[in-house]
């Protein structure tokens, strides 16, 4: 009974502390392209697995639970990533068992991948289901530990698995399940609140859209510079007058209601897709529009928004809106952001200055 007990903690302590080790890498982990992805998914997975299977063989002389991290690697991260992690434990098995079994053949090989395809496909068709997270997991794992007795010859130095190996592998199993579903839900709390913070400090308080240090941040990007066409700075015409007779709480209505249907306008003629949407400060707003814009005169497109602005009514109040603005492109400041922004802005400054409700640009080098 004793050694029962000390090999069901041996196999779920390794199993939790590799879940705990793997989960948040996965989970937290910025990928910045999809080689890389793939690359951190392989080279975390190979060695946490093969450890897995080595103190499993070695201290209970057995393998246990050999797909648990892959099934809740597909369930609680990423499916695309779990298809990869059940290849590669059927690949690392084989290879491990080879190694170990000199009398390893080609017909055990195949009978690994046969029990590696049939929890893949049930873990891909539970989780179409729509059921809670954690009976999902619970019951692919049902299914593995299932799979797992009818292809134990492989797995087992006797043959078969005795009724203290199974003993040991649900209890295992239901022990780490428990711990990986509450560790689950402290690292989803965990990801609310980064993303919450994010948030805050990319989007306007007031507005919501995004503030001025996301775009600072952009500014510096080397794929905003590739992505983006144009800059385009928009300020709110005669906002002032508007605080000073209605007052602040109106005008910072005003200043949403002006945000929205600039955003719900080139959501609509442009796609949301193809631009960002700045709140620089006060009444003063920047557009970025991205090269893959199906609009060929952005000229055009303001002056359309101008008339669809002009058009809306302020609640509680009878004034008319208007804006100015400045467009330049980056490529005709070598694809420099900050001299784009600048000049849209001198652009902006002339359209104010002379007389309101208009659209100042540069001419687009090569057109």
């Amino acid at each position: 009974m004793l050694g029962i007990i000390i090999n069901i903690i041996t196999l779920s302590a390794m199993c939790i502390g590799l879940c705990f080790s793997l989960l948040p890498i996965l989970r937290f982990h910025q990928k910045s392209n999809i080689a890389e992805s793939y690359l951190i998914v392989i080279v975390i997975f190979l060695p946490l697995l093969y450890s897995f299977l080595s103190v499993s063989n070695i201290v209970l002389g057995n393998i246990y639970l050999y797909y648990m991290l892959a099934i809740l690697v597909y369930t609680y991260i990423d499916s695309r990533v779990g298809n990869i992690y059940f290849l590669l434990s059927s690949l690392v098995i084989v290879g491990y068992l080879s190694i170990l079994q000199q009398q390893f053949s080609l017909s055990f090989a195949m009978l690994v991948i046969a029990n590696g395809v049939l929890t893949w496909l049930l873990t891909m068709l539970i989780n179409l289901l729509k059921i809670n997270q954690s009976i999902k997991v619970v019951l692919c794992v049902i299914f593995m530990l299932i799979f797992e007795t009818l292809f134990c010859g492989y797995v087992s130095q006797n043959g078969a698995h005795d009724f203290n190996g199974n003993v040991v592998s649900v209890i295992s199993a239901i022990l780490v399940l428990t711990a990986v579903h509450y560790f689950n839900k402290y690292l989803t709390q965990r990801q609310m609140d980064i993303d919450e913070l994010i948030r805050q400090a990319n989007n306007d308080e007031l507005t919501g859209f995004f503030n001025l240090h996301h775009l600072q941040q952009n500014f510096s990007s080397k794929i905003f510079k590739e992505e983006t066409l144009a800059i385009i700075m928009v300020d709110l015409d005669y906002f002032k007058s508007i605080n000073d007779k209605y007052g602040h709480t109106v005008g910072n209505n005003v200043l949403v209601f002006f945000s929205e249907k600039l955003n719900y306008f080139l959501e609509g003629k442009i796609g949301i897709e193809n631009f960002e949407l700045y709140r620089y400060g006060g009444e003063e707003f920047v557009v970025t529009i991205k090269k893959t814009v199906l609009v060929d005169n952005l000229v055009d497109l303001f002056e359309e928004l101008q008339e669809f602005i002009a058009k809306l009514e302020i609640e509680n109040s009878d004034e008319k809106l208007s804006f100015s603005a400045g467009i330049a492109y980056l490529e005709n400041h070598a694809y420099d952001a900050l001299r784009t922004f600048e000049s849209a802005d001198h652009l902006l400054y002339l359209a104010k200055e002379t007389g309101k409700k208009q659209t100042r640009f540069e001419s687009r080098e090569g057109y």
